[in-house]
């Protein structure tokens, strides 16, 4: 119920934008989130980083962010049907949409137009090869996953591990194939491979195959509900267990229970950091949402607006063909994420990966 409350809160206005500073330019985005469907615990985050980094342009040196806010209901189509009511909206550039599966459909719809994507939780798939306009600012899987098993390798020793992991979900199957792909790069033996259908009901069939293989340790590729499942029915598991991204949020954790405790996950940022962008954005967050601290998806996308108003400055201009340029221009900008750099013209964002590790029911840094 907390969940839908917030998602109907942040469908009913629909521009997010401070008040009006004299002679500063604006620049209009577009946030496409999952405020509704499965991925609402994801979705609902984002669309609240970045309305509160909007929020705030207009009283900072530099660009104001008018944010206009859509729904892409955690579907395809959905996601393509908005992406192209931005495109006709003429908006600057987009922020989202919140799956990957969603993206690969919704992305090339912007590229078409020149209009830049900024994928803020888009971490499997090669999301930019969508096209030239397509610009990553989480963390792929590609650059988490192995931090977290090279980790659990460091720190406990595995050298065995069983995948259990979700049929029918891009973010799933993405994350599953990274497993698969780290597992061979750093030496780990895959005893056991298994999977279930999304929304299916056979977690705990699947976790005593995974377990009668006898893994020292298991990595977890789900999202939402599945995720939940798969990792509650790992109750009985003393090992070490690895998730994927899909594991980055409390509603997850908290609905997993005891089962979640020792879990090992990657992400782009944590609250626990004790630098001051992170304690000034956790504050500024919870004034704002007062209940709610900010996950990693809030962060990510909070600093896809610091993107945004940093290639404003360095592209000389509002207009979408500005951002891309200014975006392409970019040697480094600091972030609520870490100075955030785009080396060698690649698209992907880079910096380092923030390993953590589930203890009381909270995702904290790991020792």
């Amino acid at each position: 119920m907390r969940r839908l409350a917030i998602a109907l809160a942040l469908l009913a206005p629909v521009a997010v934008a401070a008040p009006a500073v004299a002679a500063q330019s604006v620049v209009t985005a577009g946030s496409l989130a999952s405020l509704t469907g499965t991925a609402t615990d994801y979705g609902i985050s984002q669309a609240r980083g970045a309305s509160l980094a909007a929020s705030q342009s207009g009283s900072a040196p530099g660009a104001k962010v008018r944010l206009i806010l859509a729904d892409d209901q955690s579907n395809t189509t959905m996601g393509r049907d908005q992406m192209i009511g931005f495109v006709g909206t003429r908006v600057s550039a987009v922020l989202g949409p919140t799956l990957s599966g969603v993206a690969a459909l919704a992305d090339p719809v912007a590229v078409a137009s020149g209009i830049p994507v900024l994928a803020v939780t888009n971490t499997t798939l090669d999301i930019t090869a969508a096209g030239k306009t397509v610009w990553r600012i989480c963390l792929g899987e590609n650059q988490m996953i192995p931090a977290s098993v090279s980790y659990a390798k460091t720190s406990k020793g595995i050298r065995t591990a069983a995948l259990v992991s979700v049929t029918g979900d891009a973010y799933s199957e993405g994350a599953a194939a990274q497993f698969r792909a780290t597992a061979a790069a750093q030496g780990i033996t895959l005893v056991a491979d298994v999977s279930m259908p999304q929304g299916s009901s056979n977690a705990p069939s699947l976790l005593a195959t995974a377990q009668g293989a006898n893994p020292e340790a298991i990595f977890f590729a789900a999202r939402d509900a599945d995720a939940t499942h798969l990792l509650s029915a790992s109750s009985g598991f003393t090992g070490v267990k690895v998730g994927g991204n899909g594991y980055n949020t409390l509603s997850v954790i908290t609905a997993a229970g005891a089962s979640a405790n020792g879990l090992i996950v990657s992400a782009s940022w944590n609250p626990a950091k004790k630098d001051a962008a992170s304690r000034a954005f956790v504050k500024a967050y919870m004034r704002k949402y007062p209940g709610d601290r900010p996950d990693a998806f809030a962060a990510q996308a909070y600093a896809g607006v610091q993107v945004l108003r940093a290639a404003v400055a360095v592209g000389k201009g509002t207009s979408a063909t500005a951002v891309q340029r200014g975006l392409g221009r970019i040697t480094s900008t600091r972030t609520v994420l870490g100075a955030i750099t785009f080396p060698g013209g690649s698209h992907e964002a880079s910096y380092p990966a923030t390993v953590q590790q589930v203890s009381g029911g909270a995702l904290g840094l790991a020792p």
